[in-house]
């Protein structure tokens, strides 16, 4: 029942103000009012307040509730004044409504500080009054805008008399340009600080900025732009309006419409005087601008006005307005005046007409009263009205005038320093703006019945430069919700990501770090380089120095090739052992010792290839060396069985044809044997054969140049192991060589097939053709194996693994049936029994070549 009464209630309000606002008022245009005492004051100090603005959309000039309660907030200090024991003297006031209009504001400045009072009445002799005089004012409290302020300054400069404004906030007014201009409320560079402020403490980066073509509007929007690019707040639209005159309703609503189509900017600072903002809000609200986080200046971040609009557009909006305080004495005359009471203040009354409560019309009016309005800038009139006391204090304790100057008073005017409301320290510095000042932050909330309210929710001090929010308080946005909406054309970048952006510097893409960079924050910051041997982790959001890793001996593949190679190793050691102990045996000496004893060193030192990569840090130099000791011993123990096989056929060759021509009494010997293959310098092949590959893959080495690279691992534990292998052409020579040792182990293999009917005590072509084989296979094998590993490192263990099993085999091959002989049949290891199977081989062989000759 009672929320539908105040609908009601709220409605009819509505409805009275609308009425009231199409009556014409023409107290600023023919019958202007002035209020004052200055019947024995000894000083006068004048009042200019915007008490009426015009109203675009009635064609009329309204009533200005704030500049109303000015005009009392002026009575008000002026009256405290009086009372104290001060100056013992009375102040008097001479005040007028600048009714918002500059042409106004300053004629209006002219009749208070000149003396003069404007009359357009005519006496019974029918002459004009157009002039009298009056007590001037040697100082001045006002205006409200910035625009009005400056023209009221310009005139008051010229003759140095004391100007303090309560609201006019554009940069542009400085003791610089307007010598005897001071204010009581922060400039729009604070202003616009304290803005781009509360816009970093909730996370938005992407807003929009709306101001009106004037002197404030366009002074806070060059200082916004400027605090929010430095604090890297990108802006969406951005626009300055005139919008006071007739036909503005397509300008704001072109501005609108972009503002509705862009989705990603939910925050908009509109930086404009109250009535033009209300205007701007009422387009919004016509064209259903729903859901934006609007963020409100001092002119109307505390007004009422604003109730009137849907909630959908300015629920949640943020204000931004001088420090509020409770003044007792204040609120407590506020409070007592009723629509029973007659006032000074000839403005008054008109505001009980508007809310119907004119002659106690209603039985509801008694209890309204002037408190229940908006009491923003009251306590800047209040200052401003002590500050010239204060100064006429000094002026008067130092000179002690008989006639006040208004020029000699501004000195100590600018010099006052005072405790003045709430305990706060009044002072102006060099440019007339007071030192210590600050911002309250207002939230427009809703209660529990809908109904819009204003609630200080935090401060901002202009030397702290922080927002502390009330402990009790919390912000309520926009869709009536605690969490802040976002306003971003892209989400901050998480860890690990950085911004890269575009053209207009306003949207960007998250992009992931480099791989030497990382990004430990949320944010748009570049990535950090990461310094010295360290790298990012898996994440790149830590730089960590990464393990470095080998093929380790007490690692799985360490150990299969330690094993595996000292195991081949012990048997080529045993072999060289065995082979040495009984080099007079006819079977060691048949096998060339020196050539075997080569073959099997040179075995021993390919054995040794997994020295090269077990624990080893990989260089360009190591790579190489691998290269190189691979093709040197490979190829020497390749070489070695080709001159043998060879050896033996050019013996056995000669010696048929001796046969064959009737010399058949005469055998070859071991010893014949072993002096024929030093006769043909049996070693020359060997290093010709091994220096050939060793100077091709210097040449290889030089023209393709092999590089070491590495690849990194990220374990679960977060720690980074980082392997290096080679790489470049280094696959590439590997390869060669191999074709090159294959193509010697082929011939080889073609030699031995040749030499397949020689007698057993010499003939190792079965055996040899065998470890050709066995070699070619396991090469055969090796590649496939080789290219489908992707780990480098297992790559390099199934290279080592490959070269000890190819070189097991093939010694193997060639040397087990020898051992066995030398150990397990030592009889058939004699001089005579080889000379019977030779003989008998020679012989065999030169009888079936006489009969066939014969034949």
């Amino acid at each position: 029942m009672l929320a539908n009464f105040r609908k009601i209630f709220h409605l009819k309000l509505l409805l009275s103000f609308i009425t009231s606002s199409l009556e014409e008022y023409d107290g600023c245009t023919k019958q202007r009012i002035e209020l004052s005492d200055v019947e024995n004051a000894s000083v006068v100090i004048g009042g200019l307040f915007p008490v009426h603005v015009f109203d675009q959309k009635y064609k009329t000039y309204v009533l200005n509730k704030p500049g109303l309660l000015w005009v009392e907030a002026m009575l008000f200090a002026i009256d405290e004044i009086n009372k104290s024991s001060l100056l013992h003297k009375k102040i008097g006031y001479r005040i007028q409504d600048s009714c918002n209009n500059i042409e106004i504001a300053m004629r209006s400045t002219l009749e208070i500080t000149q003396g003069y009072v404007h009359n357009d009445t005519v006496n019974s002799d029918g002459k004009c009054l157009c002039e009298s005089f009056m007590k001037r004012a040697i100082a001045l409290v006002g205006d409200a805008a910035s625009d009005t302020s400056a023209y009221v300054a310009a005139i008051l400069s010229s003759s140095r008399i004391t100007q303090i404004s309560y609201s006019a906030t554009s940069t542009n007014l400085n003791t610089d340009t307007y010598p005897s201009f001071l204010r009581t409320i922060l400039p729009d560079n604070f202003q616009a600080e304290a803005i781009a402020d509360l816009i970093v403490y909730n996370n938005w980066t992407y807003v929009s900025v709306i101001a009106c073509d004037d002197d404030y509007g366009r002074v806070g929007f060059s200082e916004s732009l400027q605090k929010l690019q430095k604090r890297g707040v990108c802006t969406a639209v951005i626009k300055v309006l005139d919008i006071k005159g007739e036909n503005d309703a397509n300008k704001m609503e072109a501005v609108i419409k972009k503002l509705l189509l862009e989705k990603k900017s939910n925050v908009i600072v509109l930086w404009c005087q109250r009535p033009e903002a209300i205007r701007f809000l009422k387009t919004a609200e016509k064209l259903s601008l729903y859901n934006k986080t609007w963020i409100a200046t001092e002119t109307y971040g505390f007004s009422n006005e604003l109730f009137s609009i849907n909630p959908n557009v300015v629920r949640g909006m943020l204000g931004i307005i001088p420090l509020q305080f409770k003044y007792e004495s204040f609120e407590s005359r506020l409070k007592s005046m009723n629509p029973s009471m007659v006032y000074k203040n000839p403005w008054i009354q008109e505001y009980w007409k508007e809310i119907n409560c004119d002659n106690n019309s209603t039985i509801n009016c008694l209890s309204h009263s002037l408190n229940e309005l908006p009491k923003s800038k009251c306590f800047e009139v209040i200052n401003a009205v002590q500050s010239i006391a204060r100064g006429l204090y000094s002026y008067i304790e130092s000179e002690n005038p008989l006639a006040f100057k208004p020029q000699r008073l501004l000195s100590y005017v600018k010099n006052v320093s005072f405790i003045g409301i709430n305990n706060v320290f009044i002072s102006y510095d060099e440019q007339g703006n007071p030192k210590n000042a600050g911002y309250s932050i207002t939230n427009l909330k809703q209660d529990e019945n809908k109904n819009l309210f204003w609630d200080v929710i935090a401060a901002w001090n202009c030397s702290s430069k922080e927002i502390k929010l009330i402990s009790d308080k919390k912000i309520i946005y926009s869709r009536f919700t605690a969490n802040s909406p976002r306003s971003s054309c892209t989400e901050n970048c998480k860890p690990g990501y950085y911004a890269l952006k575009f053209e207009s510097l306003c949207c960007w893409e998250c992009v992931r770090c480099p791989n030497d960079s990382i990004q430990p924050n949320y944010g748009q910051d570049y990535c950090i380089r990461c310094g010295g041997n360290e790298m990012p982790n898996k994440g790149k959001i830590k730089c960590i120095t990464p393990e470095r890793v080998y093929i380790m001996a007490n690692s799985k593949h360490g150990i299969l090739l330690i094993l595996f190679s000292s195991v081949g190793f012990l048997l080529v050691i045993f072999i060289i052992g065995t082979f040495y102990k009984y080099r007079e045996t006819p079977i060691v000496k048949a096998s060339n010792i020196n050539l075997s004893l080569m073959q099997l060193i040179s075995a021993l030192f390919i054995l040794m290839l997994p020295s090269f990569c077990i624990q080893r840090d990989t260089t360009i130099y190591i790579c190489g060396g691998q290269l190189i000791y691979f093709a040197c011993f490979n190829s020497m123990a390749v070489s070695v069985t080709f001159v043998k096989a060879d050896c033996l056929l050019k013996i056995f060759k000669n010696s048929k044809k001796s046969r064959s021509a009737g010399h058949l009494t005469g055998q070859p010997t071991p010893i014949e044997y072993s002096h024929c293959c030093f006769i043909i310098k049996e070693f020359t092949p060997v290093a010709v054969l091994s220096l050939s590959i060793i100077v091709l893959c210097i040449v290889f080495l030089f023209s393709f140049p092999i590089e070491v690279s590495s690849y990194i691992t990220m374990r679960k534990d977060a720690t980074i192991k980082m392997a290096y292998y080679c790489y470049g052409y280094y696959n590439f020579i590997l390869f060669s060589t191999i074709a090159y040792i294959s193509l010697i182990a082929f011939i080889c293999g073609v030699y031995a097939f040749k030499a397949r009917n020689l007698p057993e005590t010499h003939n190792e072509s079965q055996l040899t053709c065998l470890a050709m084989f066995l070699y070619f296979l396991s090469w055969l094998i090796f590649v496939p194996t080789y290219f489908s590993t992707s780990d480098q490192q297992q790559k390099l263990v199934v290279w080592c693994f490959m070269s000890n099993t190819s070189t097991i085999c093939f010694f193997f091959v060639m040397y087990a049936p020898k051992l066995y002989i030398i150990l397990f049949r030592p009889e058939e290891n004699t001089a005579a029994l080889f000379r019977a199977k030779i003989t008998e081989f020679v012989f065999t062989n030169s009888t079936v070549e006489l009969k066939t000759y014969k034949i």
